[in-house]
């Protein structure tokens, strides 16, 4: 497997394993010929698909003041506005259009009029980008037209599927998860858990159906939002990938087809 298309799923700030698993791919000299992502994979692959490398999102993680991207809004429809990460968004993408990109980009999000899922490939990319990590409650949604956009995490949280309809003739998907799951404690974790085990259910049949390979990355007891161990996480994401196809390539070169078995599969 020299070339693939690649879906990355949301996580919340786990999401920057997407960054280790990517470098992985770069350093076995894989291709990436399709790329879509919600939330924290619409970010990680946004970045990507602009242009900028796994080591350069590395050293932004590791300098990113996440508190100086917390614009509090009153009487909004969320409690961030988001209009400073839209900024750095603007930035990190160098303003960029999808029409601008090399490589075919799609991202996630979900319309709360139609409450229909939306895939995004035309426009600034950073404005779909942040129309993606719009979580409900937290962060402002974003208008497009008459849509009311915000994080696709409910409806499809890795777009393996997309990636296929994009064109990719084998698709590898990221999964970040977190295998460890405490006792809902407050009114938020009870609303957290319960928008999980949903959005879990569609995000294992879209897997299922559609991804050659599937990249796990258990962070097991990390937080959604711990900032302490993000480059930790990125660690953790590159190690995965580099099992998986270590795995995959020992797979391809042990495996021995008979010419009875070739002939039956040709005839």
């Amino acid at each position: 497997m020299n070339r693939t298309g690649v879906s990355l799923g949301g996580g919340s700030l786990r999401g920057v394993a997407h960054i280790g698993v990517l470098k992985e791919l770069m350093d076995n000299g894989i291709e990436i010929t399709h790329l879509a992502g919600t939330s924290a994979g619409a970010v990680v692959g946004g970045l990507f698909a602009c242009g900028m490398d796994p080591e350069i999102m590395h050293r932004v993680v590791q300098d990113l003041p996440v508190r100086r991207h917390i614009d509090i809004g009153f009487n909004r429809k969320g409690l961030i506005k988001g209009d400073r990460i839209y900024q750095s968004l603007l930035k990190w993408t160098d303003g960029k259009y999808f029409s601008d990109l090399s490589i075919p980009f799609a991202v996630i999000c979900v319309d709360l009029i139609s409450g229909e899922m939306v895939v995004i490939d035309s426009g600034e990319v950073a404005l779909a980008i942040r129309a993606s990590i719009a979580i409900p409650g937290v962060f402002s949604p974003v208008e497009m037209g008459k849509r009311l956009l915000v994080d696709g995490y409910i409806l499809n949280n890795n777009p393996a599927d997309i990636v296929r309809e994009m064109g990719a003739e084998h698709v590898t998907s990221v999964r970040v998860k977190g295998s460890i799951i405490h006792q809902p404690s407050n009114l938020f974790s009870v609303l957290n858990r319960y928008i999980d085990i949903a959005s879990q259910k569609n995000t294992d049949r879209c897997l299922r159906e559609n991804a050659d390979i599937l990249i796990d990355i258990d962070l097991e007891d990390i937080g959604r939002f711990e900032t302490k161990s993000l480059l930790k996480v990125i660690e953790l994401g590159q190690l995965e990938a580099k099992k998986v196809l270590t795995q995959h390539v020992h797979e391809e070169q042990n495996k021995v087809v008979y010419l009875d078995q070739w002939l039956q599969k040709v005839r």
